[in-house]
Formats: structure tokens, C-alpha cells, sequence
């Protein structure tokens, strides 16, 4: 029972994956300043300095995989996504370090409403964002459109072969998923040039935002309408685990700015918490009850 039990399980290769699109990511950036300035200043070469810094997220990325792989032996599958989460975060930060990604969008966007100032920090965050939700929403739709193959190709741990398999059903699902995260992705983009652009060029790139951020509502609204009722608990857990957090955050924020300790709320910054604790929040909740389906014995 045992042998046949684990001669259904098939190993994708994610990892291949994951460091080929590194390399691409890595493609679209440049070196941080303050990053090769501390290179070059501790003796190493600009060019040596360049190609270890463009080497940063393909190390990053199969670095925390394999650290994932290792320090997840033997536990629940949510428990290893949430390593992995970890450990990803730790290698975006990484990245964010080394290469300023997606350098050219900018420019692309200056030449379109003319130039741009200077990002801001939450700026930065929005264009962060922005290239999270548009990669990560083009893998969501290699899904919808590749089925078996693109999730065996982004498939890091061992599987039961027959979770590989995408329904029809579900690549409708995928395509919403990826149309909704999308979208998301391009109104943040907008919105940050929104925010950069001169005053008297603001108004076009903010109703792009508009129009693609209802875009994506109107996506999650398909999604939602589809779920069932072990989804939409789960989505909804997630929601009420972030928004008693984010009450009480801003509780405290709101008495340290009573008392001069902290600066007034942006917009953007609210709405990048939100976003930031949601996702957090949807991902543990989805992953524990991943876990807990693969530990009663069902596949996950």
C-alpha cells in the first residue's frame, strides 16, 4: 500500500523554474547605488560588483528553496509555506537590496506623462507591489492556459500525481485569479505614477488606476460568487484575522500620534498595510488548512 502510495507522488521542477524566472527578474534591473558603491568601496571590481549583484536573485531564490526544503523534512505542508514564506521574504528584501527591479518601467512611463519625480519610500513600496501582483498573476495564469505541465513546472515539493491535474473548471478559476491579480498590479503601477507625475499630468495614469482597480474588484467578485462554502470560510477567516490586527495596529498608532511619536497616515501607506496584513493573513489561514487536509490523509 505504502510503495503504491508513493509511487503516485511525482517531484515537479520548481525549482528550475524559479531560477530561470530569477535571472529574468534579475535582467530587468539595475545595481542599487548604495549596494555597488559598498561592493566597489570594499576592494571588488564594478564589473566583478555588477555581475554579483544581477547574481543576487537567482542565489536568493534557490537559496531559500533549498533552506525551505531542508528545514520543512517531515513537517505539514502548511507548515513548510510558511518557511518558504519566510524565507521568500527574506530574499525579496534581498533583492530590493541588491537591484533596483523593473528599472525601465519608470522611464517607459515618464515618456508617456512626461517626467517623474523622485519615489518616495511608499512610492517604492507601490512599484514593489506592483511587480509582485503582475508576475505572480502571470504564473497564476500560466496555470489557467498550461494546466498540468505549468503546474509541474512550478511544483516545488513531492505531489500526489493526481494534484497536478487541472480540471477545466479550475482553469476558469486560474484565469479569474490571474485577470484579478493582474489588474491589481497595473492600478498600483498607475497610482505610483499617479503620485510621481506633475501635477498637471496626474489625472490620466489615476483613472487607469481606477479603471483597472475595478477591473480586479469585479474579478474577485467572479471568484467569490464561485467559491464554496470551505473557500469562502476561509477567505473570510483570513479577512477577520487581518482586520482585528489592523484595528488594533491602528489604535496604537492613532495614541502614539496623540502623543507627537508618529507621523500622520498616508492613504497609500493604509492601503499597503491592508493589502500587506491580507495577504499574510489568507495565506497562513489557506496554508494551515492545507496542512491540516494532507495530515487527515486527503490530498492537498
Amino acid at each position: 500500500m505504502t510503495q503504491a502510495a508513493n509511487s503516485n507522488r511525482v517531484r515537479g521542477f520548481g525549482l528550475v523554474t524559479l531560477a530561470a524566472l530569477a535571472a529574468l527578474l534579475s535582467a530587468t534591473g539595475r545595481p542599487e547605488a548604495d549596494a555597488l558603491a559598498g561592493l566597489t568601496g570594499a576592494g571588488v571590481p564594478q564589473g566583478i560588483a555588477i555581475a554579483l549583484l544581477h547574481a543576487t536573485p537567482v542565489v536568493l531564490i534557490v537559496g531559500a528553496i533549498v533552506l525551505g526544503q531542508w528545514l520543512g523534512k517531515g513537517r505539514t505542508q502548511g507548515m513548510r509555506w510558511v518557511i518558504y514564506g519566510v524565507f521568500g521574504a527574506f530574499a525579496g528584501a534581498g533583492m530590493a537590496f541588491a537591484l533596483d527591479l523593473f528599472a525601465g518601467v519608470p522611464e517607459l512611463a515618464a515618456r508617456l506623462t512626461g517626467p517623474l519625480a523622485e519615489a518616495t519610500l511608499l512610492d517604492s513600496f507601490l512599484w514593489i507591489l506592483a511587480a509582485y501582483c503582475i508576475t505572480m498573476g502571470g504564473l497564476i495564469g500560466a496555470i489557467a492556459f498550461g494546466g498540468r505541465p505549468a503546474v509541474a513546472a512550478l511544483q516545488i515539493d513531492e505531489a500526489d500525481a493526481e494534484c497536478l491535474e487541472v480540471r477545466r473548471l479550475e482553469r476558469r478559476v486560474y484565469a479569474w485569479a490571474s485577470f484579478a491579480t493582474i489588474t491589481i498590479g497595473v492600478a498600483c503601477a498607475a497610482l505610483a505614477v499617479g503620485r510621481q507625475a506633475d501635477e498637471a499630468a496626474r489625472l490620466a495614469p489615476v483613472v487607469v488606476a481606477f479603471i483597472t482597480a475595478f477591473a480586479s474588484a469585479f474579478a474577485n467578485y467572479r471568484l467569490w460568487s464561485g467559491f464554496d462554502e470551505m473557500q469562502r470560510r476561509h477567505v473570510v477567516e483570513g479577512y477577520a484575522y487581518s482586520g482585528a490586527f489592523l484595528t488594533l495596529a491602528a489604535f496604537v498608532w492613532a495614541g502614539l500620534q496623540a502623543l507627537g511619536y508618529a507621523p500622520g497616515l498616508d492613504a497609500v501607506g493604509v492601503f499597503l498595510a491592508l493589502v500587506l496584513v491580507q495577504m499574510i493573513a489568507t495565506s497562513y489561514v489557506t496554508s494551515m488548512a492545507v496542512g491540516h487536509f494532507s495530515t487527515v490523509g486527503k490530498p492537498a
